[in-house]
């Protein structure tokens, strides 16, 4: 008895059954990190009005200029465009492997012309096909999409993190170049207030009214003052490169402080019992969690891998030896080659490479949680900083208020005759450093406020429950 052939169709429907068989992705995986509930270690202020607020830079920078500055950073900072680049690179791999995922059709048109034994044959054909298309029985070719768009987005967020971090530097160079400018304008201040000191102090050794040692002191306190200024003028200039590097482009003078004079940044409060789950929405947090659905995937279609694989290969089309005769009934042909590949020695090839990802995914993993750690410990060192910040600040004035007060009775008393030069000089050396040391502290303070936002992702509300 002859056995009637089974119609194509009916093997082709029996395949798209089998492609149901279900995804070979194993879970992504849950971190297993242990942090406290809050941030603060030992006491904890109350939870403030403001707590449901929440920004990412908006109304964050006080100081216009400062704003403007970040602006033109983000649309001209040379190493954001070539992250933009990354992005737009992914995006189009992971379009390639949409594409996978959907048959091919291509159209074909042919015309020979063939001479035999004295006999000339024409042929001509109009055909089309889909060409190699897979069937995706055990999801490989979803699992490598599913990874695609998993690096995809990854790298989205990675760029977000790094236009945060170019934001961050911006304002961290901007404030940098204020302290710059405040500590020139005090070296300059002692600068010429020591060369009065100075001619004075000539005046009175012409006169012979004070002695050789007293005028070299003199000398020496002016030249040290004069070496300052110059040093300080320098610092200026390099804080300003830093600054237009960043900004990728040459600033005017009416964008860059004056002096530190004022707040450039105006933080809102931030509770004191923000939970750690606000570090889910930091851009690299995120980008770490779609790396490990990626490497995930690449397990799902290395396991798929060693499955078989069904591809599919067809053409519809006319064929004729003349040309007014193509497309005249009769002349249709038509063909379909599934071929299935069948893995059945590979010398473990296919499963090394499952193990290969599978590590891949542990790594992911560990340094996904290495991620969340790191993220927690910088929220935390920031809101420990800013917490001492203001009664730092409160003392460092404090000792500028009485410094100046001992430089006024020194001076007073040196008119008076009480007091000795050496004593005068002194005081404007305490004095200074107790300048110095509020402009720095100042300044960490500003840069403590840039670098909680940034901690924070940039904004600080709490995350929905899961």
């Amino acid at each position: 008895m002859r056995r009637r052939p089974i119609p194509v169709l009916t093997v082709l429907l029996a395949v798209s059954l089998l492609a149901g068989c279900g995804s070979l992705v194993p879970p992504a995986g849950t971190p297993n990190v242990s942090l406290r509930d809050g941030f603060r270690v030992g006491a904890v202020e109350p939870a403030l009005a403001t707590a449901g607020a929440a920004s990412e830079w908006d109304g964050f920078f006080a100081d216009e200029r400062l704003r403007s500055v970040v602006g033109l950073a983000l649309a001209e900072n040379r190493s954001l465009r070539a992250g933009m680049a990354v992005v737009e690179r992914t995006r189009a791999l992971y379009g390639i492997s949409q594409a996978d995922r959907l048959p091919e059709v291509r159209a074909s048109t042919s015309a020979s012309r063939q001479r035999t034994g004295g006999v000339t044959a024409n042929s001509y054909s109009v055909s089309l096909g889909l060409a190699s298309w897979e069937i995706d029985l055990f999801d490989r070719v979803g699992s490598l999409e599913g990874a695609a768009l998993a690096r995809f987005l990854a790298q989205q967020e990675t760029q977000q993190g790094a236009r945060l971090a170019l934001v961050a530097g911006v304002a961290d160079a901007w404030l940098s170049l204020a302290a710059e400018r405040e500590r020139l304008r005090l070296a300059a201040s002692l600068r010429d207030s020591q060369q009065r000191t100075l001619g004075l102090t000539e005046r009175q050794y012409e006169l012979g009214a004070a002695s050789g040692l007293q005028r070299a002191r003199a000398q020496t306190a002016f030249e040290a003052a004069r070496g300052e200024a110059v040093r300080a003028a320098a610092a200026v200039v390099q804080a300003r490169l830093v600054l237009e590097e960043l900004a990728g482009q040459p600033l005017a003078d009416r964008l860059l402080p004056t002096s530190q004079g004022g707040d450039a940044t105006a933080l809102p409060q931030i509770p004191g019992d923000l939970p750690a789950t606000v570090l889910l929405q930091r851009p690299d947090l995120r980008a770490a969690e779609q790396r490990l659905q990626a490497s995930a995937y690449d397990v799902g279609a290395a396991r798929a891998a060693r499955f078989p694989r069904l591809t599919l290969t067809a053409s519809a089309g006319t064929r004729s030896p003349d040309l007014d005769g193509l497309f005249r009934a009769g002349s249709g042909v038509f063909s379909v080659v599934p071929t299935l590949d069948l893995p059945i020695f590979d010398a473990g090839a296919r499963r090394a490479q499952v193990d290969a990802n599978q590590a891949t995914q542990r790594e992911a993993l560990a340094v996904y949680e290495s991620a969340l750690q790191a993220a927690f410990r910088e929220v935390a060192d920031a809101l420990a900083v800013r917490d001492s910040l203001a009664e730092r600040l409160d003392a460092q004035q404090s000792q500028v208020r009485a410094a100046e007060r001992s430089l006024s009775l020194a001076e007073q008393s040196y008119r008076l005759g009480g007091a000795s030069q050496l004593e005068v000089l002194d005081a404007q050396r305490q004095l200074t450093a107790a300048q110095q040391g509020l402009v720095s502290l100042r300044q960490t303070e500003q840069a403590n406020r840039v670098n909680l936002l940034r901690a924070l992702g940039g904004r600080w509300t709490t995350m929905p429950p899961a």
